[in-house]
């Protein structure tokens, strides 16, 4: 394997703040990669609504809003907790991180965490969510976020990423997933024409 690392451009705002939502503007991030590729990285039905959507961030210059239930709520002010008994398992200490893009493309990711070579995906769902988690045959990574967490491997050049999934008053649901260059070999060149076709469709409803 070739070692060599491809440039990245690292934003350090704190995510979830002005700066930070700004600097996501436009840009492919992991969590809507489940928009370009699908589990068996074929091309996500839903990749025409993102593109828009993005494009139409950059010509307007704003954000589009995004709908925040109690349960999302719940799961962002749980983060801390979580990011917290996970360092303590874990026995390492847990960076924060902002934005973090690939050098030649508007494609990124916000990892919740970075303990050292590897990163870490916090969860924060509800008791029923936490025990289909439990109770999924094999110890393996919610379907959910697989695009989410491949795809981060993928932008940080990364092999391995903790998932941690946690609930105050059950048991924390962790493990470490391994990068699937099968599934990122098929979703780069999606991601890649994703970003092309937003940056020159924006261009050209600029001009």
């Amino acid at each position: 394997m070739d070692d060599t690392k491809r440039p990245m451009r690292i934003s350090d705002y704190a995510q979830g703040s002005e700066e930070w939502l700004n600097a996501r503007r436009g840009v492919v991030t992991a969590s809507n990669f489940s928009k370009v590729f699908t589990t068996k990285g074929k091309l996500s039905t839903s990749r025409e609504g993102l593109i828009n959507q993005l494009i139409a961030e950059n010509v307007t210059g704003e954000k589009t809003p995004t709908f925040k239930s109690d349960a999302m709520q719940r799961g962002n002010d749980l983060e801390p907790q979580a990011r917290s008994y996970a360092a303590m398992i874990l026995n390492k200490q847990i960076t924060e991180v902002g934005l973090v893009k690939v050098d030649d493309h508007e494609i990124g990711c916000s990892p919740d965490g970075l303990i050292g070579t590897i990163g870490i995906e916090f969860k924060c769902p509800n008791p029923s969510t936490m025990i289909s988690y439990q109770r999924a045959a094999g110890h393996k990574l919610p379907s959910a976020y697989i695009q989410q967490v491949q795809g981060t491997m993928w932008v940080l050049e990364m092999q391995s990423y903790w998932f941690f999934a946690y609930h105050p008053t059950m048991p924390p649901y962790l493990m470490l997933v391994e990068r699937d260059d099968k599934l990122l070999t098929l979703a780069e060149p999606l991601l890649i024409e994703t970003a092309e076709i937003i940056k020159c469709e924006t261009e050209r409803l600029r001009n």
